[in-house]
């Protein structure tokens, strides 16, 4: 009876391995979809003004989260002299 236990266990565990893998693989397709949306939308938007302010929303975002980083962390190579 024990022996069934065991092969329960290992039952388990690679079936939950496989769905563990198989929502990676999701995950990653959702986000590669994702990313090429809106590269196309930065790319071919008719809109100038709206690209722009993407573009700086963007940049800013980038600023403080190095900004934070760099009070958290002394990197050099990523901060400067900061």
């Amino acid at each position: 009876m024990e022996r069934f236990g065991v092969y329960k266990f290992f039952v388990m565990l690679f079936l939950i391995l496989i769905l563990l893998n198989t929502c990676a693989g999701c995950t990653y397709m959702i986000a590669k979809e994702t990313v090429k949306v809106i590269d196309m939308a930065l790319d071919d938007s008719p809109n100038p003004e709206k690209k722009k302010k993407i573009l700086e929303k963007k940049k800013l975002k980038q600023d403080k989260a190095k900004e934070f980083y760099c009070s958290k962390v002394k990197d050099e190579e990523k901060c400067g002299n900061e």
